[in-house]
């Protein structure tokens, strides 16, 4: 008997496929190894790329029909899935009587005696299920997810050569021609995978190996103990024969597998040491080298990047397709798409594929209905597409679009079919796109504005300001309102938005700016103790412009339960904070009530920005501190000698965002072996949430063998808060995301060292030289993580080493915290004071203000 083991990567993945040949050549030498590369050739890495195969199979070696269409067809994982069938049928016809697949991110660990017992005794075809008992876990991977993916794990198959397994060979490779896709789970297809839930039923020599030392990885941990001894893994009290590291990435540690949540490289020491040396073993084998070789496949002739969607509009609708895809197919992206209607082809071909890919996209711009095909096409090219992970070139063929848009245009393709309605949207549109230029370049703008004859001044504000105001703008009532600023919100309250619209007003006091503040608490459920803006409460907003100190998903309710009176005649502005990189479409109506957007933080810059097309400011928080707060160890129960790590979050914050776990493996990892460690970890708490009782228990557990960590779960007063701050050396957040982040900004403005994720909000004040940032990997928020889930929305997952060796660091070096906490101070005062902040918010004001005046004045 001939035998062959083979797997199949692209150039990124030589250092999982050589870790793999050499491990499995170490237990089988009687077989032959065969890498098969689904990429395209490159002389720079052929010569020395893979020693530890006996031979190699290109792509272009392959017998497929159409191999350049082939490869436009796929993305990279389905590729190298799709090419399986047929590297199995050049492996038989070149002879071998048994072949073995192994997908590149495995490992083995010894001789694989029971598949070769199974073929001795008559199999043709062996199959390993993802698990062998019931899942019912709320969370992947569970039943739920096999029956979606696939009962089998395709990661292993092993064939011999039959006259019925090369029939079933050819049934799967014509399959895989069209069929290995990724995006159609809800027709029963993944990839290569689901096909082989039919596979038992056609081969009749099919053997299920249901041992649980084969094709162990994270969707099985829950039955599979694993455990190392001095010379051997074990799982379930036998030896390993193959882990599937599937998921994990070289030079993370901290994650197991980016599939999945539930599951630590850190969950057991067995683990933890299973992990560790498969990283070594990549490291060795040339993930330097390899992990950034890009793929083949995976630009357009021209060197832009492929988007997914291009690949799935081509496989769906325009195959068969004439030519070249890679130098022909960025023309036919750009092409109108063939609805109606279309002013001007705003909307392209990828712009629809897009579109009709995202339900959200669909509920928020029906574009059967006249006038959504503009705000869609605005919204694409001012960010939506590339948050989609659309190339830029591609949106510059739409802003051309959009900015050729002329209401008197009279081509067939132009504004001949567009209603009165729809040419006054179009213009406002352009209008406002001009007004937010004009906003980004004020100095330049200005001076160029003062050399234009006052005739044509006239037409220019015209043609932009009006179109660009309030409809309702009435020149005659605004006269009579007060210069100033209006605070619409919730003044009392103890919250993170009532504490910014208290720093907010602290702010336009510090400069002299008049303002009321109107209270709109009723939908708040938290404590209203703070009454330091009571001498600022109005009956109503008198004053020239509006200031909506409320969150995006609560602007809708303020105004209606404030009256949409408040809106007329003022200049309308909204200051929101939100916490992930995407907004959510159904915010959009509310925020068409007002004229500009305030953002906190570039973070909510950016994702403002993207997803509307309202004027986006960054104004800045101002943070103040009272002069007069002193830290008290002895009241918190604090060890007076240690340096004292605090962690501060609100249940109601939602815990998955706060990850409050993050910290407590950083501090396990820095200090968990080192009991007599000079070091505390204080844990401050407050609200409530579904998981409190379970995240609270762990805490609890920890506490009580180690008693350097201190629980506080009450709600303190202000004062109190800047107490506990103030009694400890360095506040650490490996949160996920944050819009802005009062805690760590006051910590900062205290002179404390600061351990932050390197991510959102508190980017803004976290630096090299003002903190400690910790890097992280952007993983996907599930639907039960965070509310007005959308799909694609990203946040981070912090390193845990990298946080655990700061802690360490810090730990024995007071110098360094308070070298690196006193710079934070000092940054904090001179862009996040008060003064600071409120000079900014006159100069935005001064410019609105300005604005309207030349309004009244033409």
């Amino acid at each position: 008997m001939r035998n062959a083991f083979f797997t199949i990567s692209s150039w990124n993945y030589l250092h999982y496929s050589r870790a793999l040949a050499s491990s499995f050549a170490r237990h089988h030498p009687d077989f032959s190894c065969i890498l098969a590369i689904a990429d395209t050739r490159r002389e720079n890495l052929e010569s020395d790329a893979f020693p530890e195969f006996d031979a190699h199979i290109f792509f272009d070696d392959l017998d497929l029909p159409d191999r350049r269409a082939f490869s436009f067809r796929y993305d990279v994982m389905e590729l190298n899935t799709a090419i399986k069938p047929t590297v199995f049928r050049r492996l038989f016809a070149e002879g071998f009587d048994r072949v073995i697949y192994l997908d590149p991110d495995i490992l083995a660990y010894r001789r694989f005696d029971e598949i070769l017992q199974a073929f001795d005794e008559g199999a043709t075809s062996v199959l390993t299920p993802h698990a062998l008992a019931p899942n019912l876990h709320s969370e992947s991977p569970n039943d739920l997810t096999f029956m979606r993916s696939g009962i089998y794990n395709l990661g292993f198959l092993a064939l011999a050569k039959t006259d019925e397994t090369s029939a079933l060979l050819e049934w799967w490779e014509t399959r895989l021609r069209n069929e290995c896709v990724a995006n159609r789970l809800s027709d029963g297809i993944f990839v290569d995978q689901k096909f082989m839930d039919l596979w038992p039923a056609y081969c009749s020599g099919t053997h299920i190996l249901r041992d649980p030392a084969y094709n162990v990885a994270y969707w099985n941990l829950d039955t599979r103990t694993i455990k190392k001894t001095s010379e051997r893994y074990e799982v379930n009290g036998s030896p390993l024969a193959f882990f599937h590291f599937s998921g994990i990435t070289p030079g993370d540690r901290s994650v197991l597998s980016k599939h999945q949540q539930r599951w630590k490289p850190t969950s057991t020491e067995a683990l933890a040491s299973l992990t560790a040396d498969y990283h070594d073993q990549l490291e060795v084998f040339g993930a330097s080298r390899f992990s950034t070789v890009p793929y083949g496949f995976g630009t357009f002739s021209d060197g832009t990047d492929i988007p997914n969607l291009a690949r799935i509009l081509y496989r769906e609708k325009l195959e068969p397709f004439q030519g070249d895809p890679f130098t022909l197919m960025p023309d036919n992206l750009d092409r109108q798409a063939d609805i109606d209607p279309n002013p001007g082809g705003v909307v392209t071909q990828l712009a629809h594929a897009l579109w009709t890919a995202r339900r959200d996209l669909q509920s928020y711009f029906p574009l059967q209905e006249g006038g959504a095909q503009i705000n869609y096409a605005d919204w694409y090219m001012s960010g939506g597409a590339i948050s989609a992970g659309i190339p830029s070139r591609f949106t510059q063929t739409v802003a051309k679009r959009m900015s050729q848009l002329d209401p008197s245009r009279t081509s067939p393709n132009g504004m001949a079919d567009v209603s009165a309605k729809e040419a006054s949207m179009i213009a406002t549109r352009v209008a406002r796109r001009a007004y937010r230029t004009l906003l980004k370049a004020q100095p330049h703008i200005r001076w160029l504005y003062r050399m234009v004859p006052p005739a044509r001044r006239k037409q220019f504000l015209d043609a932009m300001f009006r179109r660009a105001w309030p409809a309702n703008f009435d020149a005659t009532t605004q006269a009579s309102l007060a210069p100033g600023l209006s605070l619409i919100g919730y003044p009392f309250s103890e919250t993170g938005v009532g504490e910014a619209m208290r720093s907010l007003a602290r702010s336009i006091e510090s400069v002299g700016i008049n303002y009321d503040v109107t209270n709109f608490d009723e939908q708040v459920l938290s404590s209203h103790r703070d009454r330091a803006l009571t001498h600022r409460i109005a009956a109503r907003p008198s004053k020239m412009v509006n200031v909506f100190c409320v969150n995006a998903d609560m602007l809708g309710s303020t105004i209606h339960g404030v009256g949409t009176g408040v809106l007329r005649n003022r200049y309308n502005i909204v200051r929101p904070f939100w916490e992930l990189p995407l907004i959510h479409p159904q915010w959009l109506d509310s925020l068409q009530h007002v004229d500009e957007i305030w953002a906190p933080t570039a973070f909510v810059r950016d994702a403002f920005t993207a997803g509307t097309d309202r004027p986006v400011v960054h104004i800045p928080v101002a943070i103040s501190i009272p002069p007069d707060v002193e830290a008290d160890r002895e009241r918190f129960q604090i060890p007076e000698n240690s340096t004292a790590f605090l962690f501060a979050f609100d249940f109601s914050s939602y815990p998955d965002r706060k990850n409050p776990d993050a910290v407590l493996q950083a501090y396990l990892r820095a200090f968990g072996q080192d009991r007599n460690r000079p070091v505390s970890l204080i844990i401050k708490t407050m609200g409530n949430s579904p998981h409190k009782r379970a995240i609270l228990n762990s805490i609890r557990g920890l506490a009580q063998t180690d008693k350097r960590v201190v629980l506080i779960d009450e709600v303190l007063t202000r004062t109190e808060t800047y107490c506990l701050t103030k009694s400890c050396d360095v506040f650490v957040s490996l949160h996920r995301s944050e819009g802005f982040g009062l805690g760590i900004a006051e910590a900062m403005a205290m002179g404390k060292a600061v351990i932050a994720t390197d991510f959102s909000g508190s980017k803004d004040f976290v630096g090299a030289q003002t903190g400690f940032p910790v890097p992280y990997r952007l993983i996907s928020v599930e639907p039960d993580q965070y509310p007005y889930y959308i799909e694609a929305q990203k946040w981070a997952d912090p390193d845990i080493d990298e946080a655990a060796r700061i802690m360490a660091q810090l730990a024995d070096n007071s110098e360094t915290v308070t070298a690196v906490g006193e710079r934070a101070r000092t940054y904090m005062a001179a862009v996040h004071g008060p003064e600071a902040v409120g000079k900014v918010i006159a100069n935005r004001l001064q410019d609105i203000q300005g604005y309207r005046n030349s309004i009244l004045k033409y």
